[in-house]
């Protein structure tokens, strides 16, 4: 398991991160979001153990990640901008892991280029951002790690290496039992392939739960008010937003129950119909009703 356990860092007496603690089992798949400044980039530098903490720890199978070779072997690591050896190839990248990594796969490096389909003779000074992502994945999931640690991994990616990229990650879930602890502004993505959700603003953690217990936060409704929705119904306290095409409103709200359709039907509405609410706007209406 890897354990973030009341981690603190700060950068010139100012604190980044404020009393962080995130759980991550092999076999799941966590999410990591928060608004731009939240504090994700630096706790993930702190769980790989790039940054050393200022308070707390980071264990892996109850071993500290910080200056621990041994413990990093265990580690894949895909940061948000990856730099390598600019004039090498990506053979020769490759060459080098195979060189550094004991359990580097080569056969599973190719067997991932074959989706992502980069020219193993290119130069890594001529990659766009979108193929050094894809190099990153591909060459840290080559090293068979028991954990996958990805900052904003499909930045740069085009709609179709996103997708496949998801796809891969699920499958090395399934099949190796890894633990994922996942950065990304790509929501959408992360709805479908996360089973837990840590929400970070101003580098303390503001909610943590699984998915279906964040989504269950908030509930979405299609309600039809064919003569308008009333003042009543824009002052009602469990309506976070409200917006309409036409006779056909969409409301988010909080405290979904039988009551409040009553109420909505006593103002108007001629038909209220729940729907589930995506991460995206979940995020969003948290943020606005802070």
């Amino acid at each position: 398991m890897l354990e973030i356990k009341e981690l603190w860092k700060g950068y010139n007496k100012s604190k980044v991160i404020k009393g962080v603690n995130v759980s991550v089992e092999k076999g799941e798949i966590h999410g990591l979001i928060g608004e731009n400044s939240a504090g994700k980039t630096t706790l993930i530098k702190c769980a790989v153990g790039v940054y050393k903490a200022d308070e707390g720890e980071v264990l892996y199978d109850n071993e500290p990640v910080y200056d621990n070779p041994k413990v990093k072997e265990k580690i894949g690591y895909v940061a948000d901008s990856n730099e390598y050896i600019s004039l090498y190839t990506v053979t020769q990248m490759v060459n080098m892991y195979k060189h550094f990594y004991p359990k580097f796969s080569r056969e599973k490096f190719n067997e991932y280029n074959e989706i992502f389909k980069l020219d193993v003779k290119k130069r890594l000074y001529s990659l766009s951002k979108g193929q050094k992502m894809r190099l990153a994945f591909m060459l840290e999931t080559a090293k068979q790690p028991e954990y996958l640690i990805l900052d904003e991994p499909t930045s740069g990616l085009d709609p179709i290496a996103k997708s496949k990229f998801f796809e891969l990650l699920i499958n090395e879930v399934e099949h190796n039992n890894i633990g994922v602890l996942i950065s990304s502004h790509n929501l959408e993505g992360l709805e479908k392939i996360c089973d837990s959700v840590t929400m970070l603003h101003d580098g303390k953690v503001e909610k943590q739960m699984s998915m279906d217990d964040m989504k269950s936060q908030l509930t979405q409704l299609n309600v039809v008010f064919e003569g308008g929705a009333n003042k009543k119904v824009y002052d009602m306290p469990e309506i976070l937003r409200i917006s309409n095409v036409g006779s056909i409103y969409t409301l988010i709200v909080r405290d979904y129950d039988e009551e409040l359709v009553n109420r909505l039907k006593a103002n108007g509405a001629s038909l209220v119909e729940p729907l589930d609410i995506s991460l995206e706007d979940l995020f969003i209406v948290l943020e606005e009703n802070k």
